[in-house]
């Protein structure tokens, strides 16, 4: 009977956390949409002012927007060119994290949809179970429903600390994957990044297209790793640096327009992006040791019940 209640109140405290979690995450979404809107907004207004041929360039691939805005070794060497380029690449991403915000709240407002009345149903659980308990002492009743409460808190700081880890893992795996297509691109060689033979150029780029995919998914996922790490620091007080990684792909276009037009290799690029990942490594590391300490003291916890149940 006991274990009967248990698995419904550990059932319905996680529906309780998802929902306050998904109702929070909708607002948060919802903000994140109006601000890239303005900033879209902002970006184009800005590229039509310096050059309306740019803005309306339909390349689908970073390298085709460094050939396009970056035609002639003196147009690469022009400050203001980079600028613009990076202004596009800039536009172009933020196009592309409406699009995925906008996709997210669709799923999020349907889940919502499915969530009701778990607050109550909790309440009730714990309550019943004390009835059948049946404790004579009223304060070991009140101490037995804390400790309850409590075990349960822990259990969602659990779930809430793995969602961190995943999406910290998520995104430490877009990141290897965009230092190996760096690599790999570097491997070709990069003697002069607008020249060069066909083949070997092709490849270097598709690489390089590539990396710049991986780098926008790594962007996302660290968005939401910083939000998980936000909503663990308030329910257990811990504090994990996280650096700034909403910034990631800011320093990845900077450094690519860097190494590609000053440089002629990708050595920038690459030592940024493994100081984020490196940053990355010991912050999920410092994660998977938070929950073996949650773990070990909701076992604690659980002990406590127990003793008071068997000696009621």
């Amino acid at each position: 009977m006991h274990s009967k209640y248990n698995e419904k109140i550990s059932d319905m405290k996680k529906c309780i956390q998802k929902k306050n979690k998904l109702k929070l995450l909708l607002k948060q979404t919802e903000q994140d949409i109006i601000k890239e809107k303005l900033l879209l907004n902002k970006l184009s207004a800005d590229l039509e002012k310096e050059d309306q041929d740019v803005l309306k360039l339909q390349s689908k691939n970073i390298t085709s927007l460094f050939y396009e805005i970056l035609g002639t070794k003196e147009e690469r060497l022009s400050k203001e060119k980079q600028e613009l380029l990076k202004a596009r690449l800039k536009y172009d991403q933020c196009k592309n994290n409406i699009d995925y915000l906008v996709s997210e709240s669709k799923k999020i407002v349907d889940k919502l949809a499915k969530i009701e009345g778990c607050d109550v149903e909790y309440e009730e659980l714990i309550n019943k179970k004390l009835e059948i308990i049946n404790l004579e002492d009223k304060e070991a009743g009140r101490e037995l429903k804390n400790l309850i409460k409590r075990k349960e808190n822990m259990n969602a700081n659990i779930i809430e600390i793995d969602e961190a880890i995943c999406y910290g893992e998520r995104a430490l795996d877009a990141i290897e994957k965009t230092i190996k297509k760096l690599e790999t691109a570097d491997g070709w060689g990069i003697v002069d990044i607008l020249g060069g033979g066909l083949i070997t150029t092709a490849i270097k780029h598709s690489n390089i297209d590539d990396a710049r995919e991986y780098a926008e998914q790594a962007q996302r996922m660290l968005g939401n790793f910083k939000k998980e790490m936000s909503d663990i620091t308030m329910m257990t007080g811990i504090e994990i640096a996280v650096g700034s990684f909403e910034t990631f792909a800011d320093y990845f276009f900077d450094g690519l327009i860097f190494d590609w037009v000053v440089q002629s290799e990708i050595g920038k690029t690459l030592d940024s992006i493994k100081n984020a990942k490196n940053q990355l490594d010991k912050a999920i590391s410092r994660l998977y040791e938070e929950k073996v300490t949650e773990e070990f003291m909701t076992k604690q916890i659980e002990e406590k019940v127990n003793h008071i149940i068997e000696n009621a």
